[in-house]
């Protein structure tokens, strides 16, 4: 969510102040004819922050948007397009125009609206101190801007928003939340599910930085519990997005004491990285991904499912930091996986790279 405007985000929360009309769930848009894969013994799965937020918060992204769309049918073409897309910032049509451009026969969107009422979830003293001028207070004006892209049937779905005032500043205008889909991949006995989240900025809030932390933190905590509710231990699963965790002690420390998918979470690129199982092209961008601690794609580093999921490699074809022109503010990478029984003889877990905030280059950027 960089480069936002105060004044963008100002008239997006005078769009509140006009009557508005609650949308209802609704199921996974049609399926599109596509060409049919041949099965195969893994998946991939792209997570990519694509910046679709509507006028007046940003504009001119819609050359840019188109591209992404492009890129990923050229991709497609060539048969490297992922199995399954994690999208975020996809609030505008462009945005959610991006699956139909790249051919994917089956999309989700994530929760619509957030619910009001009940107790205020960090507190009564956090909600009385509400900055309705930030976007507190008023409600939702738009979506999630969740989407997931699957060329698989998406069986199952589940979308969670967070309550209304469980958000900081300019970010309680969107339906932050969780989006889930169980989808019916080859070469397993059951629906594999994929999370997909963006968590509440920083300094793109506009309030405090210990108020926006702090929502953040009840932000993190939440997604262990509704994972952990929604998802059996007997499934594999896989979880993207922009959480929004940065080289921040209090938000790394809050991260590390919930894990999102508990003690055996682990992140794909921070354990492909090390081991060198990335495109060499990619390793300078992976590594930015890296570092900046936000965009991630996780998993659980378990038996429990009789089938453990193994990353193999990853690549980035929507690059940021190393890019001359990005399509966004963030990159969008790709992680493959491999299935494998449990007992596969000779399999042993490889650490991850955990960034700490010792040297750390990237504070300013990543403070956002």
């Amino acid at each position: 969510m960089r480069g936002l405007t105060f004044a963008g985000w100002v008239a997006i929360a005078a769009m509140l102040m006009a009557p508005s009309i609650r949308q209802p769930p609704f199921d996974p848009m049609p399926s599109l004819p596509v060409e049919v894969r041949q099965a195969s013994p893994g998946f991939s799965v792209m997570t990519y922050n694509v910046k679709g937020l509507p006028w007046p918060a940003a504009s001119g992204r819609g050359n840019a948007l188109a591209e992404i769309g492009g890129r990923l049918a050229q991709m497609r073409a060539s048969g490297n397009a992922p199995d399954v897309v994690l999208l975020q910032e996809a609030f505008s049509d462009d945005a959610k125009a991006i699956g139909a451009a790249a051919g994917y026969r089956h999309v989700m969107l994530g929760p619509q609206s957030a619910p009001a009422g009940g107790l205020p979830p960090l507190g009564q003293a956090y909600a009385a101190s509400a900055r309705r001028d930030r976007g507190e207070g008023l409600g939702t004006v738009l979506d999630s801007g969740l989407v997931i892209l699957s060329d698989y049937p998406i069986v199952r779905t589940d979308r969670i928003a967070f309550p209304q005032g469980a958000c900081a500043g300019f970010d309680c205008l969107a339906a932050k939340g969780v989006m889930i889909a169980w989808i019916a991949l080859p070469g397993f006995d059951r629906p594999v599910a994929f999370a997909n989240t963006h968590l509440n900025s920083r300094r793109s809030t506009h309030v405090a930085l210990e108020r926006a932390d702090a929502a953040h933190g009840w932000q993190i905590q939440e997604l262990q519990r509704l994972i952990a509710g929604s998802v059996s231990p007997a499934t594999p699963i896989v979880f993207g997005g922009d959480f929004n965790v940065g080289r921040v002690g209090t938000r790394m420390a809050g991260f590390a004491a919930s894990p999102p998918l508990g003690e055996s979470q682990k992140d794909a690129m921070a354990m492909l990285l090390p081991n060198a199982e990335v495109d060499t092209g990619s390793r300078a961008e992976e590594a930015s991904i890296v570092r900046r601690y936000k965009d991630m794609i996780l998993f659980r580093d378990d038996d429990s499912a009789g089938k453990r999921i193994v990353p193999q490699h990853a690549f980035v074809p929507f690059p940021y930091a190393t890019a001359g022109s990005p399509l966004s503010d963030h990159a969008g990478f790709v992680v493959r996986f491999a299935s494998s029984n449990a007992s596969r003889p000779g399999y042993r877990s490889q650490p991850e790279i955990v960034p700490s905030l010792a040297g750390d280059n990237f504070a300013a950027q990543d403070a956002r």
